[in-house]
């Protein structure tokens, strides 16, 4: 049952551990920069705020591979509770509360570098979307960056009709006092309705496959997105609006895929879109191209704009690290427009340039002097393409030995917890202030040859297999059916060993240092 404090916020279920890059204060420097925009440079006394943590797995990354100190809160506090657990395994002096936003507003609070608050805006009541405004306006210094991100009007129109019925049924109709269960009664429900072919699903012949899609979600994930008392979809330029009245400006998209038209818009669109002149009417007009769903966007107070030469100065000089071995890239991209192959002639030298370079983070400067054939255009777009399918990331300074020191003690931990759970999807990277996505495979064979120093491709096979066997879980073929026969599990977990051993995970891990 709800109860009073959660303010109509589901607090049943916990949330899941997802990892969002996108609150990471670096790299919204990063975007801010691709977007013309200055921001300074990172030190120990910068200070930075997350409203509505969740589990606290991002903060706890972003704090301890950062200078500077965070803060946050979430008012579920069994989220507060594992965020400060994290804390304490990395030795990061945070301070991270399960204050409302309203509590929160009282605290005597430094002001803030950035104040980051992903999805809830949402999922939350009018009254705490308004105090959230007072916090920004009280808390945010000059120069200081907002990311919000929510639930944009254009592509969740034909599918809001959907969410409603479906709350309601779990408000309403649901006997269960088991959260999961009412969640699964509320889809099963919803999905008969629609197959009885209504006038809604005639005029809207996709709600019943969005319906089907959502049986395929996690549960908890579900209970937090779409049943809380509060759940509401906004159009870009309403968030504009709002935070022009405490004197925010739009400073961009933090989602990169945004510069990839030419895979997700027709020519015909690009220049369509061209002719707008006003910029918040054109993003606006954006969103209706690509049926925009979520929304993730930049703020700030007193945007300081630099000139082209500026902009691709420091672009120049940022150094980027390279997380996957060239062998093992993707070969194309997904657009709107369709699938897409990554030029050879421009991919190839460049993983080249950073195999070479024993995996260092290079810049932009350097690798032009190694690759003159390719000009700062084709490797400032090949690289912001890598930063979206998540091969590389944008790097700060050299990491002190103090953010090493955190980052490899929370790694540490995680690849600890591996063999009980996969709840964390993340490690922590000293040198990009972000987290590198790690499925729960990749960390136990990070986990065998970093802390048990095992070398060869069957102890570490064997290794994960055992591991999975005493959880009672199985991998997953090519097809993804479950395999439950040992042999031939083993069988695939020895070429994922063998793949692990023979590319260059291994040296990557080490040149970024993510473990002792």
């Amino acid at each position: 049952m709800t109860t009073h404090w959660t303010n109509g916020y589901q607090t049943e279920v916990n949330y899941t551990y997802g990892y969002y890059k996108e609150l990471s204060p670096n790299y919204q420097k990063f975007c801010l920069l691709l977007n013309g925009i200055d921001t300074p440079k990172e030190t120990e006394g910068h200070t930075h705020c997350e409203l509505g943590f969740g589990q606290g797995v991002s903060l706890n990354i972003h704090a301890a591979s950062h200078l500077g100190q965070f803060f946050g809160t979430d008012f579920n506090p069994a989220h507060a509770a594992h965020a400060n657990m994290l804390a304490e395994q990395a030795q990061t002096h945070q301070r991270f509360y399960d204050h409302s936003f309203e509590e929160l507003l009282s605290e005597d609070l430094p002001l803030f570098d950035s104040i980051s608050l992903h999805g809830i805006w949402s999922w939350i009541s009018y009254e705490n979307q308004l105090i959230i405004l007072k916090f920004i306006r009280k808390f945010l210094k000059p120069n200081g960056v907002v990311y919000i991100s929510y639930n944009c009007v254009t592509g969740w129109a034909a599918n809001m009709p959907i969410r409603e019925l479906f709350y309601s049924y779990f408000k309403f109709n649901s006997t269960s006092t088991n959260p999961i269960q009412k969640v699964k009664e509320a889809l099963e429900f919803s999905e008969k309705l629609l197959e009885q072919k209504p006038t809604f699903s005639i005029n809207n012949p996709n709600a019943l496959s969005r319906l089907q899609e959502l049986k395929n979600s996690n549960p908890n994930y579900l209970i937090h997105e779409y049943l809380n008392q509060d759940w509401q979809c906004f159009s870009f330029q309403q968030i504009v609006r709002l935070f022009d009245e405490i004197k925010l400006s739009f400073a961009g998209s933090i989602d990169l895929n945004t510069n990839l038209d030419k895979i997700n818009l027709s020519e015909a669109h690009q220049a369509f879109l061209e002719q707008i002149e006003h910029p918040i009417f054109k993003e606006q007009c954006r969103d209706y191209f690509n049926n925009t769903q979520f929304r993730r966007d930049l703020f700030i107070r007193g945007k300081v704009s630099l000139t082209p030469s500026q902009i691709q100065e420091r672009l120049r000089k940022t150094p980027f690290s390279l997380l996957l071995a060239p062998e093992l890239h993707p070969k194309t991209i997904k657009g709107h427009l369709g699938e897409f192959d990554l030029l050879l002639d421009i991919y190839q030298p460049l993983g080249e340039c950073f195999k070479k370079a024993e995996y260092q983070p290079l810049t932009i400067e350097e690798i032009e002097k190694q690759l003159p054939n390719l000009n700062y255009v084709k490797i400032l777009n090949a690289l912001i393409i890598w930063c979206h399918l998540g091969i590389a990331q944008p790097c700060m300074n050299q990491p002190t030995e103090e953010i090493i020191k955190r980052s490899q003690a929370l790694n540490l931990y995680i690849l600890e917890q591996a063999s009980f759970h996969h709840n964390y999807q993340a490690l922590t990277n000293p040198y990009s202030g972000m987290g590198i996505f790690t499925d729960n495979i990749t960390q136990l064979l990070y986990k065998a040859h970093f802390m048990y120093e095992m070398k060869s491709v069957n102890d570490l096979a064997q290794f994960v297999q055992n591991t999975l066997s005493n959880l009672g879980w199985y991998i997953l073929n090519s097809k993804g059916d479950a395999i439950s026969n040992t042999n031939e599990s083993l069988k695939i977990l020895k070429g994922k060993a063998k793949t692990f051993m023979e590319s260059d995970s291994i040296k990557i891990a080490k040149k970024l240092r993510l473990f002792y």
